[in-house]
């Protein structure tokens, strides 16, 4: 569960879904996506992270699908109030005085 860390931070010029996309891991791919990883971020070779993922079938799949399939508009309403929230956004999100399927979902429940 996410806690407020910056999936698009950058570390040595490269993002979380860079790494994810040279170590081959899809799932981790599919994560850090679903936690508003930018998959068209560039290193500072000009690369995005689907550009690592050439040789792994599962990882180039789920690249190539999120780049071909527009994100719902759901999961842009979910990652602005998270933010919006800021790091301690579970503890926010657990005090609203909402019912509990939308706490559930702005939780990724």
């Amino acid at each position: 569960m996410c806690t407020g860390a910056n999936v698009n931070a950058a570390k040595l010029h490269e993002t979380a879904l860079h790494h994810a996309a040279k170590v081959k891991n899809a799932d981790l791919v599919e994560m850090l996506v679903e936690f508003g990883g930018n998959f068209y971020a560039q290193d500072n070779r000009g690369r995005k992270p689907s550009d690592y993922s050439w040789s792994s079938r599962p990882t180039a799949e789920r690249f190539e699908y999120y780049e071909k399939t527009p994100l719902r508009l759901s999961h842009f309403c979910r990652l602005s109030l998270r933010r919006a929230f800021g790091q301690r956004a579970l503890e926010k999100i657990a005090k609203l005085q909402i019912p509990q399927r939308f706490i559930d979902f702005l939780s990724y429940q």
